[in-house]
């Protein structure tokens, strides 16, 4: 279960974007990151609830290396837990929170589970990591080092869902 040196840059908003678009991730990787300069009011509300909701946690944002965790919690084993504004992406961030799961066994760390938290809508989603769900990953990451090895970007996907993306404008001009 060895992470592969040439994947050890990639972070979850990348794994995110690998299972929303390519071509997001694409640019996103090199260092075009339209989320924090764009005014997009999704990004907006998403950030002002990250900021607002659990409070109680003191140790949020924990950061392993190269990526992010919203917060843990810790009993027999941690539990990675992941704020989302939206369950809009749900599949995308089912597998971000398990790429930080699969990471941070790597690291040797007691974790196989985490929940994804949906304040707005009052939901919630407990997530596993199974051996089949770590070798879709270690294919998942191969695939995302071809995309980002790509000179130029993935073609735009022109659906519905791009008309609210951070990186619209850039992509439709």
């Amino acid at each position: 279960m060895n992470l592969d040196i040439t994947t050890a840059h990639i972070t979850g908003t990348m794994v995110a974007y690998y299972f929303i678009c390519h071509r997001k991730l694409w640019l996103f990787a090199k260092g075009l990151n339209m989320e924090n300069i764009s005014g997009n009011a999704d990004v907006i509300k998403g950030k002002s609830l990250h900021e607002e909701r659990f409070k109680r946690e003191t140790q949020k944002e924990m950061q392993f290396g190269q990526f992010t965790v919203d917060f843990l919690k810790y009993g027999d084993k941690v539990y990675v837990h992941e704020i989302k504004k939206s369950k809009k992406f749900e599949e995308a961030h089912i597998w971000q929170l398990k790429f930080y799961i699969y990471r941070l066994q790597l690291m040797g760390i007691n974790c196989d589970a985490g929940v994804i938290h949906y304040p707005l809508s009052m939901r919630k989603v407990d997530v596993q990591v199974t051996e089949e769900d770590q070798e879709l990953l270690r294919k998942s990451l191969g695939d995302m080092e071809q995309v980002l090895q790509c000179v130029v970007p993935p073609a735009r996907l022109n659906k519905k869902v791009c008309k609210r993306c951070a990186y619209f404008d850039f992509c439709m001009a």
